[in-house]
């Protein structure tokens, strides 16, 4: 029968061993790293103008009106999705009025599309075409993206992104501004600014163009612009977007760049409220500096546990027992 002592170190290092290997292992199965949750809560960002300016679908002939206008934006994550990818769906739309004022969400839409794309869950950058449909009974449209969009890398760093900008259909530098404190948690900031772009030169699609009237009464070709200036705010930690404010004034103009015709002035930012909660959102996701600690720990363990259960096992504790006695 084996001395206790040998039963005792055979346990040990049994128990190191399994440690070790849980330490080793366990990054591959739990993902407490900051990436993209798979589990994430839908994820909403309203942004509200008091005093827009856009034309009405359900009234053509008003032209240019002053109204409150909320853009919404909200993002789920969808199947397929593995370690590293996972689909994104995006609902883009915008309303004008107030509700319970100006009637229903259809009477008051303005535009809807929704978006489709695989992203990479540590990176955010879009790794498929972009699948868009722009209104409910529209055909889904497919371009590619070279980019990200409402997910920035983990472990954010002070440079520039390329980030869709959906008017576009492409990808537009974000640079890096600045970062405060708020609440323990590094906030990014980066500003995006798209100055005076030829909608026409991203893409065909009839709205694109027009016909405009000069002061001399003649015409010409006029194209949409779309100018930018758009501001996001970073959990550092995650990439996530945690606040949003932008100003947006799409117009015709002649191939110069001429303002003729106002189409779309918004200047809008999320509440206090929403900002905060986002805040919180990406705060609940693990950073994975708990588990890296523990880990270490559970590794640094088991190896003390293994050299003791070897020392035990080759009967060393019995000899210094039988050196005593």
């Amino acid at each position: 029968m084996l001395p206790k002592t040998r039963i005792f170190s055979a346990l040990l290092l049994g128990i190191g061993v399994a440690l070790i290997v849980w330490g080793l292992v366990a990054p591959r199965f739990v993902h407490a790293d900051g990436r993209l949750p798979l589990d994430l809560d839908a994820t909403t960002y309203t942004l509200i103008d008091d005093n827009g300016q856009t034309r009405l679908n359900s009234d053509p002939e008003a032209g240019l009106v002053e109204t409150p206008i909320t853009r919404q934006l909200h993002f789920q994550v969808m199947d397929p999705a593995d370690a590293e990818e996972a689909t994104l769906r995006v609902g883009d739309i915008h309303l004008h009025g107030t509700e319970g004022v100006d009637g229903n969400e259809q009477e008051r839409l303005l535009s809807a599309s929704v978006y489709s794309f695989r992203v990479d869950r540590f990176s955010g950058e879009i790794l498929s075409e972009v699948a868009v449909t722009d209104q409910l009974a529209s055909p889904t449209l497919n371009y590619p993206v070279d980019g990200i969009w409402l997910k920035f890398p983990t472990d954010a760093e002070e440079t520039s992104y390329q980030v869709l900008d959906p008017t576009l259909r492409q990808p537009r530098p974000a640079d890096f501004i600045g970062s405060d404190e708020v609440d323990g948690r590094t906030i990014m900031h980066y500003r995006q600014v798209i100055d005076t772009a030829n909608v026409a030169e991203s893409f065909a699609d009839p709205s694109n163009t027009t016909t405009l009237t000069r002061e001399d009464g003649g015409t010409t070709t006029g194209y949409l612009y779309h100018d930018v200036t758009r501001d996001f705010w970073v959990d550092q930690r995650t990439g996530l977007v945690v606040d949003i404010s932008e100003r947006i004034d799409d117009f015709y103009g002649d191939r110069n760049g001429e303002k003729y015709d106002q189409v779309f002035l918004f200047e809008g930012s999320l509440s206090q409220e929403q900002a905060e909660d986002l805040r919180a959102q990406a705060e609940s996701i693990p950073d994975g500096e708990v588990s890296r600690v523990a880990n270490s720990i559970g590794i640094g363990v088991g190896v003390v546990l293994v050299l003791i259960g070897l020392l035990g096992s080759f009967g060393v504790f019995g000899l210094f027992s039988r050196k005593r006695s």
